[in-house]
């Protein structure tokens, strides 16, 4: 009975080590028409990373026009460099210069300045052809992820909610 309950909890143990995965995460967000919005990305990996990468396909009429390492990463001495791809994409590296590795956690890593144009509508940043490495350079899978991005309905039709009309009355 004992070694029956002992691989129960062995095979239990497996599936739990199977079901996490490596991720890098945005949460969806609201940004305001010709406005700047600074949003956090994490980085949650069960396993020990050296560096890492990611692009961004940007719905029209949004933009990065900043980035910045948290204290974290500093931490751990790490560099971004954040730039327009070939293809139109954002991409990002986050690497250090020595033989360091964020640890297995789930921890803010950098932020993000996102800028939206005065005629953007909202839509989805794809995050894709995200991969880590090992202190020994080994590639690690890194889960591809979808953000939405909404604006508010009051900048959408044009009259925010906390302006008035000429005469000072709404209608």
């Amino acid at each position: 009975m004992r070694h029956f309950i002992l691989t129960i909890l062995s095979v239990l143990a497996t599936l739990t080590v199977s079901a996490q995965s490596n991720r890098i995460c945005i949460e969806d967000f609201v940004v305001d028409r010709d406005s700047v919005v600074t949003i956090p990305v994490s980085l949650a990996n069960e396993t020990p990373m050296r560096g890492l990468q990611f692009s961004m396909t940007l719905p029209e009429g949004l933009k990065v026009t900043g980035s910045a390492l948290t204290k974290y990463s500093e931490k751990y001495d790490m560099n971004l460099v954040c730039r327009q791809g070939s293809n139109g994409d954002q991409v990002a590296f986050v690497y250090p210069m020595s033989r360091v590795c964020f640890p297995a956690d789930s921890v803010v890593i950098m932020t993000l300045d996102f800028a939206a144009s005065a005629d953007f509508k909202g839509g989805e940043i794809i995050l894709s052809g995200a991969k880590g490495s090992t202190i020994d350079n080994q590639p690690v899978s890194i889960e591809s992820d979808t953000i939405v991005v909404t604006v508010p309905a009051s900048s959408l039709i044009g009259i925010p909610i906390d302006k008035s009309q000429d005469n000072g009355k709404f209608f």
